[in-house]
């Protein structure tokens, strides 16, 4: 199945644990397309969501559905947001005022500060509408089925931050250190605790409590506020790159695993690719669209979604870091177990440490939902390391067999077992 670094396909239906014997030029061809659309990709500068770069992204990522066979194309807005870094200082500074103030006026703004922060790391922008905001998109396209049965998304971001937000840091440093069962602490959780504990401290305080100990405490919780304002926009402002490369990757798995779908779209299914702005804003882009559809039957819609996989041990996992899983999503997660053993996409293990914007959108809406990653060994990763030049550094065998074990997945949940495995 494997030699000298090329994956060889036969375009027979497979039986799980057959063999590969003949050679077949198609997965040179795919390989070459795969990482002609990661050097394009990638050629473009550090692209964040609503910037021109991005935008350029998307238009690329259209030109490439249209040229693969994908005749309904489209942008799409994905709403507009304000930076996560301004937002989250916003909350934070506001926190620090209000321990100033204290009181009354000081608790009630702790409140109000802490529930719009709460709303704001689940989608409902509350504080920072008052700020700058971008305009995010989407890349979306659709073939198949008018009056489907069944439909399958694929998705994958095609925005790319220059660096892991601050508290995305914290989390990944706490994760190392501190046992939290599935290893994934939400990026929300430290700045959002300081918030809460901020407006406790002020109302027990307000409403009479041991002077001395409460104004300690909020003294204390204040400043580590304040701290956090200064350190989220200066983090900014000085962090560290990541791999475009490997971003790019994610979008290439995606436009691959869409060739080997069209191929043999079953009658009756309609088939959905988006390309997802707003990675840094929540998962907006992956957001907008699954709140677009929510009148889909949850039961015969499946998504999955594409994290980078152009360099690391493949991995793939259905949600589990959602605060809410779907009855649905097990199903899945035991079809996409018994692919993975057939041996056929070589080696591939479950994970329940991603730490990405978009895990848990659709699985927390319902939606079955697969997602696939290469990772490296560090505890939270997403696959990104530094910069280390041009796209060569990106494994594009792993790019191949992520895109086919993805549509794999897909025509199993389709037949609602998995069976022979068509690749071609």
């Amino acid at each position: 199945m494997f030699e000298n670094g090329w994956v060889w396909y036969n375009p027979a239906v497979l039986q799980p644990g057959d063999g590969v014997t003949d050679p077949s030029e198609k997965t040179l061809e795919r390989q070459i397309r795969a990482f002609h659309w990661v050097r394009l990709l990638s050629e473009i500068p550090t692209r964040p969501g609503g910037a021109a770069a991005a935008a350029e992204a998307a238009h690329r990522i259209e030109a490439w559905l249209r040229e693969i066979g994908i005749e309904e194309v489209e942008n799409r807005p994905a709403g507009d947001r304000a930076s996560t870094a301004l937002s989250v200082a916003l909350h934070l500074g506001l926190g620090a005022v209000a321990c100033v103030l204290s009181g009354l006026l000081g608790s009630a703004l702790a409140g109000f500060v802490a529930v719009s922060f709460h709303r704001e790391a689940r989608g409902r922008p509350l504080l920072s509408r008052w700020l700058p905001t971008l305009n995010l998109q989407n890349v979306i396209g659709r073939v198949g089925a008018t009056s489907p049965s069944q439909r399958v998304v694929l998705s994958a971001r095609i925005d790319a931050a220059a660096r892991p937000s601050c508290w995305e840091s914290v989390a990944r440093w706490m994760a190392e250190r501190i046992p939290y069962g599935r290893r994934r602490l939400d990026p929300d959780v430290v700045p959002g605790t300081l918030l809460w504990l901020g407006a406790a401290s002020l109302l027990v305080g307000w409403l009479g409590a041991d002077a001395l100990l409460v104004r300690g405490a909020t003294a204390l919780i204040g400043l580590g506020l304040a701290a956090g304002t200064v350190l989220t926009l200066l983090w900014d402002r000085v962090g560290t790159s990541s791999s475009r490369q490997l971003r790019a990757s994610a979008a290439a798995a995606m436009l691959t695993a869409t060739e080997q779908l069209l191929a043999q779209l079953p009658e009756g299914v309609e088939l959905w690719m988006v390309g997802c702005g707003g990675e840094r804003f929540g998962g907006a882009g992956l957001r907008s669209f699954v709140e677009a559809h929510t009148d889909w039957p949850v039961e015969a819609s499946y998504f999955v979604h594409f994290e980078p996989v152009g360099r690391g041990p493949l991995h793939y996992d259905c949600g589990a870091g959602s605060s809410a899983r779907s009855d649905a999503s097990p199903t899945l997660l035991e079809l996409a177990r018994r692919v993975s053993e057939s041996g056929v996409f070589g080696e591939l293990s479950p994970s329940d440490r991603f730490e990405s914007s978009e895990v848990g959108i659709a699985a927390d809406a319902g939606f079955p939902t697969l997602f696939l990653v290469a990772q490296t060994d560090a505890p939270a990763g997403r696959g990104e390391q530094p910069e280390r030049g041009a796209p060569g550094a990106v494994d594009m065998p792993t790019v191949i067999r992520a895109a086919d074990f993805g549509a794999a997945a897909a025509r199993a949940a389709l037949r609602g077992e998995a069976g022979p495995i068509a690749i071609l």
